[in-house]
C-alpha cells in the first residue's frame, strides 16, 4: 500500500516537474526552472524511498548474496551529483541574466507556481498520513527496518513540504514582477533556490559516497566500539576489523578475536561471542560477523591498532 502511494506521488510530482520546465522556458524563468529542478530533487528523495521499501523486499540469490543492498545509495549518489551540478550552472546562467536582465512572462509563474504549491502540499499530506509502522516484532533487527521505513517516510514529507514553500517563493516573485517589473527578482531567487539546494543535496552526496567506498560512516566512536569488543578479559585482541554501510538500513561489521585459552569448548566461544554481538545490536549494528581465532594466530597477524582503555 505504502510503495503505491508512493508510486502516484512520484508520477504526479514528475508532471509538475515537466510543466514547470516547459513553462519556464516559456515565460523565461530560471527561478520556475530552478524549482523544478528542486522539485526533481525531492522526487529523488521519494524515488529512493520507493526503491528502498522495494529492494528490501528481494531475495538474496547465489550470485547476488548481498541482495540490491547498494541501489539506495547508488541512485543517491547519482542523481544528487547531476543535481549538484546542474544548479551550478543555473547559479552561473543566473549571475549572468542578473546583468543582462530580461523580459520575463509572470503570468506563466503564477500559475504554474500555484499548481506546484498544491501538487506538492497534497503529496506532504498524503506522507504525512502514512503515519509511522508499528513494530511488531521483539528482534532488533527488525525493529530497525521499520524504523529506517518510517525515517524514510519523514524525509521525503519533509522534501514535499520545502517544495511547497518554494513554489510559494516563486508565485511572490511573479506578482511582485507583474506590478513592478523587477525582473531580477528572477536572478536572484534563482541563485537563493540553487544555493539551498547544493546546501541540503551535499549530505546525502557525501554519505552515499562514503558508502559506496566502503568507508565507515557509522555512529559509533573508535574509543567506545574497542571497549565494547574487549569488555571480556578472554578477549586478548581483536583484527581485521571493517564497518560499512551499504544503504541506510544496514551497518556493516565484521571482525576476529583471539581469545586467551584455545582449548575453550566451543559453548564457551559462543557464549563470548554471543554476547558482543548483542551489545554490538545495541549500538545499531545489525549484519555481524565475528570469527574466533587462537593466540597462535595473532603471532602471525598483524593486528588492528588497541586504544588505551
Amino acid at each position: 500500500m505504502k510503495t503505491r502511494k508512493l508510486l502516484w506521488i512520484i508520477l504526479f510530482n514528475l508532471l509538475i516537474i515537466l510543466s514547470e520546465i516547459l513553462f519556464g522556458i516559456i515565460s523565461n524563468s530560471f527561478a520556475l526552472i530552478a524549482d523544478a529542478m528542486h522539485n526533481t530533487g525531492d522526487v529523488i528523495a521519494v524515488i529512493i524511498t520507493y526503491l528502498a521499501i522495494k529492494f528490501a523486499a528481494k531475495k538474496t540469490s547465489f550470485k547476488y548474496t548481498f541482495g540490491y543492498l547498494r541501489a539506495e545509495m547508488m541512485a543517491a549518489f547519482v542523481n544528487t551529483l547531476f543535481l549538484s551540478i546542474a544548479m551550478l550552472y543555473m547559479i552561473y546562467e543566473s549571475i549572468h541574466r542578473f546583468f543582462n536582465p530580461e523580459i520575463i512572462d509572470p503570468l506563466y509563474m503564477i500559475i504554474v507556481g500555484l499548481i506546484a504549491v498544491v501538487a506538492n502540499g497534497v503529496s506532504a499530506y498524503i506522507l504525512h498520513n502514512m503515519g509511522v509502522s508499528s513494530c511488531t516484532g521483539h528482534d532488533h533487527a527488525e525493529h530497525h527496518h521499520h524504523h529506517h521505513e518510517d525515517a524514510n517516510i519523514k524525509s521525503a514529507y519533509l522534501h514535499m513540504l520545502s517544495d511547497a514553500l518554494i513554489s510559494v517563493g516563486v508565485v511572490v516573485a511573479g506578482i511582485f514582477i507583474y506590478f513592478f517589473k523587477i525582473y531580477s527578482i528572477d536572478s536572484i531567487l534563482t541563485v537563493l533556490f540553487s544555493l539551498y539546494i547544493l546546501k541540503h543535496s551535499y549530505p546525502l552526496l557525501k554519505r552515499s559516497f562514503l558508502s559506496l567506498m566502503d568507508i565507515n560512516i557509522v555512529d559509533i566512536d573508535e574509543q567506545s566500539l574497542h571497549q565494547l569488543i574487549m569488555s571480556d578479559k578472554r578477549v586478548l585482541e581483536y583484527h581485521d576489523l571493517h564497518i560499512y554501510k551499504p544503504n541506510s538500513k544496514y551497518n556493516f561489521i565484521t571482525f576476529h578475536i583471539v581469545l586467551d585459552d584455545e582449548n575453550l569448548p566451543l559453548s564457551e566461544c559462543e557464549s563470548i561471542t554471543d554476547e558482543i554481538r548483542e551489545k554490538l545490536a545495541h549500538n545499531g549494528f545489525n549484519h555481524i560477523l565475528i570469527q574466533v581465532d587462537s593466540d597462535k594466530k595473532l603471532l602471525n597477524h598483524t593486528s588492528c591498532k588497541i586504544l588505551n582503555s
